[in-house]
Order: structure tokens, then sequence, then C-alpha cells
């Protein structure tokens, strides 16, 4: 799945994840410019709801097919993340906190989109170490994904709905953070889209968001590399589209045999 997040943002309370090694990539929490590193190409840039716009690239050598993106919102750059070939999450950065957080293998439960595609369900638990400027813990991460056998076209592609459900764990046993909601996944692209969500805080307040894709930009299309947002960049914008969220579906915590939904 795509990370709906560990770490909340400043402007509308929205999480996402993303990536350390990539960290000298940053100047500042809010860069003018963005250069990919030596050897990496960008393949994808997404505009979405929210006020969000994401930049995908990939580097030589990525022998275990890996890829990078970088999230951008109205003051700039926001956050960073490196994944696996199946989606697993491997590292984050987000700059308005500086947090960090690095995948602690091995996972009891790996993300692995193939596993969702062949069976129409993936859950996963793993563990990440969170580091803050002022405090190092680890975090669990558990959650699961569900295709509803339902697909949407946004901007010429065909998506599957996933169904998500995720929550974070901090070491004392308390639930630092919980989300439910719908994603997309291009089979064409090998990519999870950000959809509408409801978020529950640690006191469980709940707030709905919606990163949906407006704009699916490939190499040589207007707006390719593009890393400033153009939808729903004020509060009266989103206001306007409030996500209309479909009614929660139980998620099972562990795959079994019977788990093709």
């Amino acid at each position: 799945m795509n990370p709906s997040g560990i770490a909340y943002r400043p402007r509308f309370g929205r999480k996402q994840a993303l990536g350390p090694a990539l960290a000298l990539l940053i100047a500042t929490p809010a860069v003018a410019e963005f250069s990919l590193p030596d050897g990496c190409t960008a393949f994808l840039t997404v505009q979405s709801k929210g006020c969000s716009v994401s930049l995908l690239w990939r580097c030589e050598p990525a022998a275990d097919g890996g890829f990078s993106e970088a999230s951008f919102g109205p003051d700039g750059l926001e956050s960073l993340v490196n994944y696996s070939a199946g989606y697993q999450w491997l590292d984050s950065i987000y700059t308005w906190n500086s947090a960090h957080e690095a995948y602690l293998p091995p996972a009891r439960d790996p993300i692995d989109v193939t596993t969702l595609l062949a069976t129409g369900i993936d859950t996963y638990d793993f563990t990440m170490h969170r580091t803050e400027p002022d405090n190092s813990y680890d975090i669990r991460v558990t959650g699961a994904d569900m295709l509803t056998g339902e697909t949407a076209e946004i901007d010429g592609f065909a998506l599957d709905l996933v169904r998500t459900r995720l929550e974070i764990i901090g070491e004392d046993g308390k639930s630092e953070y919980r989300s439910q909601g719908v994603q997309y996944y291009s089979r064409a692209l090998g990519h999870f889209f950000l959809g509408a969500e409801t978020v529950f805080g640690e006191t469980g307040a709940a707030a709905d968001y919606d990163s949906t894709p407006i704009d699916i930009i490939q190499p040589g299309e207007a707006g390719f590399g593009a890393t400033t947002p153009l939808y729903e960049c004020t509060r009266q914008d989103a206001a306007l589209s409030a996500p209309v969220l479909p009614a929660p579906a139980y998620l099972p915590a562990r795959e079994t045999d019977h788990d093709h939904v």
C-alpha cells in the first residue's frame, strides 16, 4: 500500500511517509528546487487532491526493483520514501519535524503487492525504528489491503479500488495512529495512489481526508517533473470536495489459505 503515513502533516493533519538515505536531497523544509541523485530517473508525477504532488524515480543499479517517492505541498518538499519492489516501506524522512523511520527486518508479515493481486488481500505486520530530534523508539505497523472488485478510471487509467486499514502502535502498546479508507492501484503502472480515508489520532478523534489523484503524468507529458501542487491548495478548495468514504469493512488481521476475498 501507499503509506497513509507515520507522522501528522501540519497543514491538514494527513499522514504520509518517506526516506533517510535521501536526506541529502533536503536543504530546508521548503526547498525551491529538487534534484534527483546521480544515476536516478523519474518515471511518474502525480497531482492529487489535498494540495499534494508526488515525484517517483528509480536509481541504477536497482536489482531489487525498488523505487523512491518525494511528496510536495504548498511549502515545498514534505517527505521522502524508499520502497521495495513489493511496496514494503524501507525508510522515511519528514521535513516538517525532522523525524526519520527505518525498517527493521525481518518482518512478521511484510507488505507484498503480489499477494494482494494474487489473493485479493494482503495483511502486514512489521517494525520500524523512529528517530526524532529528542527521542528514538520502535513502532509496530499493522494492517491490511483488500481488493474490492471495483475499478475507477482516473486520467485515462483503469485503477483497482483497494480498501485499506492501518494501525501504528508504540513501544508502550498504545495505538498512535489508525486509518481506514480506500486507495487505488494501477496494474499498468504498478503503482498505488492514495484516496479518501478516515484518520483516528491518539485521542480517538476522527478526521476525513481525500488525496485522490487527479493527473497521472508520465515522461514527455505536460506537467511531468512538477513539484508545485495544483489542486485544493486553500481550505476553501478542500471544503468544496469533502470526501465521501465507503462504509468500513472488516479486514482480517492475519492471512489464511481462505483469504481469497
